[in-house]
């Protein structure tokens, strides 16, 4: 079934690979005849290049909100930043959280993956109001999906009873952006609260006078602000344990392509993550001994494995031959 809907997409697709296009479609998903998403190629994009992404999760209010709607709000922001957008449309009743909006979700960033030239660890979750609930409930559960995270104006119910929604922001980066007409201290603060207990990376902007809306003035800049803050966070890197490195143990190293490479320790892994030489994220998992080291990531050179516990981050080199 998954296969038959990104074959399908595909075709709809197939001639706009192209920059600066703006794309609405529907395609049967579920019980949904029309399910409907829109698309934003910046004129910047270079299909030999891989782009970064943002995921636009829309309001509620179905009388001016839907995918489309929110993809035209969001056009002067994703292409000042050179952003690849995608919005999946909520249905009939606007909440973008159903269970068959969180699938549909989930198949549309995959679909991008196959359609477009999207380097995966750079994609970015964004929304205001009910879609700023979903960047957490959504993007907590999928954070690995994610290289930063943007709620603009979350609703109030996105907190009530969902603190265990909080427990994987630790090392996440979150800049929140909220009106302070707009119930800061139920509907912001909490959020900030919530998200330094748990540790995550986190900077905001309350915007004074600013009421419960996504219509506030220099719009398009201040979101870029918050873009970059998170484009430019390495959360966790500052708590490296330099005395952890000889209760560590890592092998095959040097190792090649195609590999597992091991990870021994008396210490549970939290996380692991490597970076290539020129500090890109290569790859990010959890709880983990053991890593595949894929040929269709990894090549030859030097690369910096972070193993995360809760004694804090050691740092090993590796090299790939």
């Amino acid at each position: 079934m998954f296969k038959n809907i990104l074959l399908y997409c595909l075709v709809l697709l197939s001639s706009s690979v192209s920059g600066q296009e703006i794309i609405d479609q529907t395609l049967t998903f579920q019980n949904d005849p029309a399910k409907k998403y829109s698309i934003y190629v910046p004129s910047g994009y270079d299909e030999n290049v891989p782009s970064k992404m943002m995921l636009g999760l829309h309001p509620l209010n179905t009388s001016r909100w839907n995918s489309t709607s929110w993809r035209d709000t969001l056009i002067g922001f994703v292409e000042k930043n050179n952003l690849l957008l995608i919005c999946p449309d909520g249905g009939s009743d606007g909440r973008i959280d159903d269970q068959i909006d969180t699938a549909f979700t989930t198949v549309m960033i995959d679909s991008m993956l196959q359609w477009y030239n999207v380097d995966e660890e750079k994609i970015f979750v964004m929304g205001f109001s009910w879609g700023g609930r979903t960047v957490y409930s959504y993007g907590l559960n999928h954070v690995n999906r994610f290289a930063g995270f943007m709620p603009i104006g979350a609703a109030a119910q996105a907190f009530s009873g969902n603190e265990a929604w909080f427990e994987n922001a630790k090392d996440q980066p979150f800049y929140l952006i909220h009106g302070s007409n707009d119930s800061p201290n139920s509907r912001f603060t909490r959020f900030i609260n919530a998200l330094e207990r748990n540790n995550a990376c986190v900077e905001s902007n309350l915007l004074q006078g600013v009421g419960h809306t996504v219509d506030f003035a220099n719009r398009d800049q201040i979101l870029t602000d918050a873009f970059n803050w998170l484009d430019s966070q390495e959360c966790g890197v500052s708590s490296v344990n330099e005395s952890l490195e000889n209760q560590i143990k890592v092998f095959p190293n040097p190792a090649t392509a195609g590999q597992i490479l091991n990870i021994e320790t008396q210490l549970p892994i939290e996380k692991i993550e490597i970076f290539n030489s020129n500090g890109k994220l290569i790859l990010k998992d959890n709880n983990t001994n053991q890593v595949q080291l894929s040929k269709t990531q990894f090549t030859t050179g030097f690369y910096s494995l972070r193993i995360y516990t809760k004694e804090g981050v050691a740092v090993k080199k590796i090299e790939l031959f």
